[in-house]
């Protein structure tokens, strides 16, 4: 006879409420040191439950793009299920307040009860990193050496299969590879370009306000920024920064609605990280002032450099946003129909 199936069991909450028994100098399980360390624990652990629930997301969305040719309703699902991600990742940065309301000088009552135990060491955070697509040769050595020396080796090998798959910034790359650009529009978005920062060079040029050196620095800028425009439109990646310009350029076509709200969802996805990362870096300067951290580490120092420009992925997304022109100034399509609603 089966059994009815009850709130609690379901849910596995023997083993989730049961979980905050941390291990003493011994390993085994030890009472809670102090009245904060319960929430100090619950925190994380919440955190981890979080992580898990984001990672699912985001296989999710790599693997609806890595499909080739992407069905344009998958287009919608990848979206969704970053929308998602965007919730989760403000309830993190929320979470942050509610550790906050730990006294400094209560957390170290039991500071020294965590050992070596660092948040450094979540593995699932390091997961998230490389499955969205965050490269090795961007991140800052952590004493000198990998990020890895802090795992063990089954750990390390969770990374290296997560490495072996295409990541969530690869699949993009190959799917805005693919996007079917109206023939020519390279060079004739480039002219569109070039004519908008001429037209920005003349007003800069008879702008009053400008002295003479100050008037050549700005009008060098505007040369420099041309040339960029012209670089950023050419080179192994070309293809996908041109198909991050027309998605946004001509983004109110039907067909484009949806891929350039997943640009978009991208950028806040990354932007919520730095958020997070920064706002962590508060928290913890807060906490435990300028000392270094659990793990070793040279603690808010450490976080602060994480939370700066370096830690980017979809820089092509980002960057694209520098070269787009006023509507008014776009190339009309020449095949409109292409990109409006399919006939029924």
């Amino acid at each position: 006879m089966s059994r009815p199936v009850t709130y609690g069991a379901y849910l596995g909450l023997d083993k989730v409420l049961g979980a905050q028994e941390p291990p003493g100098p011994d390993g085994r399980p030890r009472p809670i040191s102090h009245h904060d360390e319960m929430l100090f624990l619950i925190v994380h652990q919440a955190y981890e439950l979080w992580f898990k629930q984001i990672l699912h997301e985001l296989r999710l969305a790599r693997d609806l793009l890595v499909q080739d040719p992407v069905p344009e309703p998958d287009i919608m699902r990848v979206v969704m299920a970053l929308h998602r991600v965007h919730e989760i990742q403000k309830v993190l940065v929320a979470q942050l307040g509610v550790l906050e309301t730990m006294n400094p000088a209560d957390f170290l009552a039991f500071r020294d009860a965590l050992g070596n135990a660092s948040g450094f060491q979540s593995v699932q955070f390091r997961e998230m990193e490389l499955l969205a697509g965050l490269k090795d040769d961007v991140r800052y050595e952590y004493e000198g050496a990998s990020f890895e020396r802090r795992f063990t080796p089954a750990e390390v090998e969770r990374f290296r299969k997560v490495r072996g798959e295409p990541s969530l910034r690869d699949a993009l790359a190959r799917w805005l590879a693919r996007t079917p650009l109206e023939p020519g529009f390279e060079a004739t978005y480039l002219g569109a370009f070039e004519g908008y920062v001429r037209a920005q060079r003349d007003l800069h040029a008879k702008n009053p306000q400008l002295a003479g050196a100050e008037r050549d620095a700005t009008l060098k800028r505007l040369d420099d920024y041309l040339a960029q425009g012209r670089t950023f439109l050419s080179g192994p990646e070309a293809k996908v920064r041109a198909a991050c310009l027309f998605i946004a350029a001509y983004r109110e076509e039907p067909l484009l609605h949806w891929p350039n709200r997943l640009l978009d969802s991208l950028l806040e996805f990354e932007e919520l990280w730095r958020l997070w990362r920064f706002r962590h870096a508060r928290m913890v300067e807060r906490m435990i002032g300028l000392r270094v951290g659990t793990g070793g580490s040279s603690g808010v120092d450490y976080l602060d450099r994480t939370a700066g420009n370096r830690y980017r992925i979809f820089t092509f997304i980002l960057e694209s946003r520098s070269f787009l022109v006023p509507r008014r100034l776009l190339p009309d399509l020449a095949d409109r129909g292409r990109y409006g609603f399919a006939a029924g």
